[in-house]
């Protein structure tokens, strides 16, 4: 999916630098993650070689262009930064749970909102349109506390 996500850029004729490249591979290897910014230019600063001292503008512009061509979707959450994750080239769109007390992100099954979108087009004969779904709440690990 990576070396797909190369030829997609190429063709656009978008250049491949080493830092969006460095960073097209730290989004990769966290697929299904949901990293923000600050998380992406931390990995990318502890890495070795040329990439290490990139800027954190840098890793923004590179995150918007990957969004525009539709490599990574960015999930903007409330009252914090947006988190991104890599989706690779033709990716459909995907929903979330999302805590409201942790801001844990944890992806939902697609049979799931299949059926949810079948019920309400049954019930109110309403067509759920494919735009990401995000459901709030909390967590496993919140609903156990206190």
């Amino acid at each position: 999916m990576l070396e797909e996500s190369y030829k997609l850029l190429k063709e656009r004729e978008i250049r491949i630098t080493p830092q969006r490249k460095a960073i097209l591979e730290i989004l990769y290897d966290h697929r299904g993650e949901h990293l923000e910014i600050e998380d992406i230019h931390r990995m990318l600063s502890a890495g070795r070689g040329d990439t290490s001292r990139t800027g954190l503008a840098t890793v923004y512009r590179a995150i918007e262009l990957f969004q525009r061509v539709g490599l990574v979707y960015r999930l903007p959450m409330d009252n914090s930064p947006g988190r991104y994750e890599f989706i690779g080239p033709r990716a459909p769109d995907h929903h979330h749970l999302i805590c409201l007390e942790c801001g844990r992100v944890e992806e939902i099954d697609d049979r799931l909102v299949d059926g949810f979108k079948k019920r309400i087009m049954k019930a109110k004969g309403f067509t759920v349109s494919e735009r990401p779904i995000k459901v709030y709440g909390y967590c496993r690990y919140c609903k156990k506390r206190p």
